[in-house]
């Protein structure tokens, strides 16, 4: 006695936000897709369930251009016809920092929380290969399974792996494991995300088609349940399903064909799964994946894309969200949740795998680079505005080596331990608001007038650091008030180089620029190896001093031996 074969009809489309068309070509077809996705699911109650590939920014990109279908978009999702979610964008994991790759699922689950329902499957349909602890972070969101397309080999029903690598199922079926042994249930396309697409209607058509899908799909599944996607990339949704899987059921009737969702498919599969599956463990990155290979080497692709979001990934991680956290524990700034998160979703527009990997045509990726640009910009005010408010907060009343005429600046450090390390600020000595002279050039050559003072570099304990100070001249700014108009002025400034020492983990340091006039008794901040004094042409630390000679060359003498090399 045979048992019935379930066929799976799960209809989707991977939608690549841009690729090989720039990114508003694709959001026009979305548009059409989404009109025509709703307008099928009003109109045919047969056409059961649509699979919104994982993202939650195709809602997003929707909403942008037609925000009167809301509420018509999200019954659908709250009904559980359209599956939404998890993610925010399908990036490619290993060119994303691992914060961003939680922050993908994190903001994919905030953007679903107001419809009270989200899609609990572990989408990766084109991941160019998929990343070792992604067990780990489904568990801890509740998921419990992982679909995906790239990284393993199916070898099929009767294969026997024996000899084969960590790489390789006897199905397309398996457990995933991750490097702390959090373990999911894995689901390979092993015939790819499209399998099912473009069903015939016709009968003698409709035979063909499936005489091949299913023997293909019975090659490698290990329970009766056969999967069959139903769309492919940026493919409009085949509106006469219905009817194709009725032409399919009279001619296949030890075969029952269904609309399907992955939350029934998973669940119908984990039943029936046998209990000798093969277990993979970490990183899924063979390239023998019969004929979809992982690809590789993108990293090497447009290198200034990741060198442009390594950049935006540390200001954000590491400066931004830190500073952010110090002002909000010391009561001076509260928390800016809603900007953060519109930072990192600027940034992660730009993580999508086609996008971030370099593979796309060129109209894409110089819009990646505004995106970056917008991203780095918002962090960027986020992280003055976090520094401003700790630093005005600073109790400086008791420094008595400082006097009233200080320029005082403040150095932050967000890293886990102290740091030594060279600083440069430009700071401002002297300054002239607009109202106070006829026009910008007069107040220019105002504050130009007197001769830099000579100043020296100290820290709150009364240390004195060997600084390089240099005259930058006058320069236009403003300042934005929180109660009036901005106010325009003409500055003097000075940029100030030097060895900030033992700047506390999490913490600040704060310095004073004090003309020498006004210095009470200080102490001299002892040498370290690592501290750098410049002077004219020579330069030197606790072991080397090193001078450069009118010729070009190099003096260096050691500090420690007293040998002095020429030349």
């Amino acid at each position: 006695m045979t048992t019935k074969k379930t066929a799976h009809l799960i209809s989707h489309t991977h939608w690549d936000r841009e690729w090989y068309m720039p990114y508003e070509h694709h959001h026009v077809l979305l548009i059409e897709l989404m009109d025509k996705l709703l307008d099928t699911l009003d109109q045919d109650p047969e056409y059961r369930y649509f699979h919104l590939d994982g993202q939650t920014i195709i809602r997003e990109d929707y909403l942008q251009v037609r925000p009167e279908q809301q509420e018509r978009l999200d019954r659908y999702i709250r009904e559980g016809r359209i599956h939404f979610g998890p993610w925010y964008v399908l990036q490619d994991e290993f060119l994303t920092s691992s914060e961003a790759n939680l922050r993908n699922l994190l903001i994919g689950h905030r953007d679903a929380r107001p419809l009270g329902v989200i899609s609990k499957t572990g989408y990766f349909p084109d991941s160019f290969g998929n990343m070792g602890q992604a067990p780990q972070i489904l568990q801890q969101a509740d998921i419990h399974n992982a679909i995906f397309g790239r990284g393993v080999k199916p070898t099929g029903f009767n294969n026997a792996v024996v000899d084969a690598d960590s790489y390789e199922s006897p199905y397309s079926e398996m457990i995933w494991r991750s490097p702390d042994g959090s373990e999911v249930l894995g689901i390979l396309f092993a015939n790819w995300y499209c399998n099912g697409m473009e069903v015939p209607v016709d009968s003698e058509k409709a035979r063909a088609y499936w005489d091949k899908n299913l023997e293909d799909a019975e090659k490698f599944a290990s329970t009766p349940h056969l999967l069959f996607m139903n769309g492919c990339d940026h493919q409009p949704i085949q509106t006469d399903l219905p009817e194709a899987l009725r032409t399919a059921a009279a001619l296949y009737p030890d075969v029952e064909f269904i609309h399907s969702n992955f939350d029934d498919y998973i669940e119908a599969v984990t039943k029936d799964v046998p209990e000798h599956l093969a277990t993979i463990e970490g990183e899924l990155r063979s390239q023998h994946t019969d004929g979809w290979g992982t690809l590789v080497n993108t990293a090497s692709a447009r290198v200034y894309l990741k060198q442009l979001n390594q950049q935006g990934q540390t200001l954000l991680e590491k400066v931004a969200e830190p500073l952010a956290a110090m002002a909000h524990i010391a009561g001076v700034k509260d928390y800016p949740h809603h900007l953060l998160t519109h930072a990192w979703k600027m940034l992660m527009q730009n993580h999508p795998h086609d996008s971030i990997c370099g593979c796309s045509v060129d109209e894409v990726h110089r819009e990646m680079v505004t995106r970056f640009a917008k991203s780095r910009q918002l962090a960027e005010k986020l992280v003055s505005q976090s520094a401003q408010a700790i630093a005005e907060s600073i109790r400086v009343q008791s420094t008595e080596a400082w006097g009233e005429e200080a320029v005082l600046f403040t150095v932050f450090n967000t890293s886990g331990w102290n740091r030594n390390g060279i600083i440069e600020m430009d700071l401002i000595v002297d300054k002239a608001f607009f109202p106070e002279g006829p026009n910008p050039q007069a107040l220019a050559q105002k504050v130009e007038k007197d001769a830099l003072a000579a100043y020296q570099l100290i820290d709150s304990d009364g240390h004195v650091y060997s600084a390089e100070i240099k005259d930058l001249g006058a320069h236009f700014g403003y300042e934005l008030p929180k109660d009036r108009f901005r106010q325009p002025y003409m500055a003097r400034q000075v940029r100030v180089t030097f060895q900030a020492v033992d700047v506390p983990s999490l913490g600040y340091k704060t310095y004073a620029l004090i003309s020498v006039q006004e210095q009470t008794e200080i102490a001299e901040m002892p040498y370290t190896s690592d501290v750098i004094e410049v002077q004219g042409m020579m330069m030197e630390n606790g072991q080397l001093r090193v001078t450069v000679e009118e010729n070009g060359t190099a003096t260096i003498e050691d500090k420690v031996s007293g040998a002095i090399y020429r030349g």
